[in-house]
């Protein structure tokens, strides 16, 4: 029978509780939404400025599409690249201190973009073990060597760059702040070791733009200029979308070459308008202020409670639970609390490693972190499960 595996693949990942579905919500990328007919605190989201939301972002993004009209209309070589694209493009110059920028409709094109265009069969790709699926999708998928470093291990890093002195180019890539863990890259030692064997850093900043060097990114907050950064919108920003920026001569490059970005629809000129609003509220230091103190006080009081968290001062703050069904179970306890908190599982993490991946936004009140909190400790208790 035709294409039977897939069958038998569904049927596998709901075995070992890996199956995923689509659960619809009402509200929007807010701190309270409706699942079904319940009403839940969203601790999933990655709005962490809370600026989805935000009045000044919402009207930027009506403005435009009353002047100009909802979709770009074409590819940015055709007709989709408006001067209010531009506009935003300049602006990423301004805050990160890079040379140009370009901008793509999601940071997955954007990272299979630039590991397919970059790279070739002479090259040798280097990335941090915990790395995000597109960037090991696209590492995959590129016709360079990709070999993968232990987590923030500079000395093992140091050993794959010795082994790989004969490749003609060689990038090494990390995140700014990893999805999973919530921690960060060692973006002062990757600048130092890159330099040291004339290699070229690329970042991934998707979490921590916006968020971390009062708006400008994790880069900018150690004074570190990657070769290549790569960041999303679609997070502490609050709308949607990529950018990538360097020298000119590497937006230039993919300009010409990159056949995700030639060949993609431009971004809707009302998420362009409202991506220029809320990164210029990014930098207003009182959201990052705000956040940084819900993430101090989950901390403080989840170690009260006896909750085990992974070492991270970001807004993601995983919980690892370890097995599937139980991360499963203790997911579906909140829900019944009226809390959404997600179970990530297996592929996304290594296996015995499922966890609550619990997200804080400068919108949470601290009232709703306590009830969390104590939610949590109770699911966690009732299902057996040691953090």
């Amino acid at each position: 029978m035709a294409f039977e595996f897939l069958a038998n693949k569904l049927a596998a990942a709901r075995q070992a509780n890996q199956f995923r579905q689509i659960i619809p919500t009402v509200g929007g990328n807010q701190c309270r939404l409706i699942v079904g007919d319940r009403a839940l605190i969203n601790f999933s989201a990655n709005d962490y400025l809370g600026l989805a939301t935000d009045p000044q972002v919402i009207a930027a993004a009506n403005k435009a599409s009353a002047k100009y009209g909802v979709g770009s209309g074409g590819s940015p070589l055709v007709t989709g690249h408006s001067s209010l694209h531009q506009d935003l493009q300049t602006m990423l110059c301004e805050v990160t201190g890079l040379e140009s920028a370009m901008l793509f409709s999601s940071g997955f094109a954007a990272n299979s973009g630039i590991l397919a265009t970059m790279l070739g069969k002479n090259d040798l790709l280097l990335q941090d073990k915990l790395n995000h699926a597109s960037l090991m999708e696209a590492g995959i998928n590129s016709p360079a060597t990709m070999k993968r470093f232990k987590h923030n291990e500079m000395t093992h890093l140091a050993r794959h760059l010795a082994d790989g002195k004969d490749y003609q180019n060689r990038l090494l890539v990390s995140e700014g702040v990893f999805s999973m863990d919530g921690d960060c890259g060692d973006l002062t030692s990757l600048r130092q070791i890159a330099d040291k064997h004339n290699a070229w850093l690329m970042v991934d900043d998707a979490h921590g733009f916006g968020v971390n060097g009062q708006g400008q990114g994790s880069c900018a907050a150690l004074g570190v200029k990657p070769d290549i950064l790569m960041a999303t919108f679609g997070k502490a920003i609050g709308t949607s979308g990529a950018f990538v920026a360097g020298s000119k001569e590497v937006t230039e490059y993919l300009t010409n070459y990159c056949r995700h970005y030639i060949y993609s629809t431009a971004l809707p000129i009302s998420v362009v308008a409202a991506t220029i609003k809320s990164i210029e509220l990014s930098g207003e230091a009182w959201r990052s202020e705000k956040l940084n103190e819900r993430i101090a006080y989950f901390k403080q009081q989840a170690s009260k409670l006896g909750l085990n968290l992974m070492p991270s001062n970001s807004a993601i703050q995983p919980l690892i639970i370890g097995q599937s069904d139980k991360a499963i179970a203790v997911s579906e306890q909140l829900k019944s609390a009226g809390y959404w908190v997600g179970a990530i599982r297996p592929p996304t993490v290594a296996k015995g490693s499922a966890r609550l991946r619990i997200t804080l936004s400068a919108n949470h009140r601290l009232t709703d972190i306590d009830n969390l909190l104590i939610a949590l400790a109770r699911a966690v208790e009732q299902d057996g499960v040691i953090t």
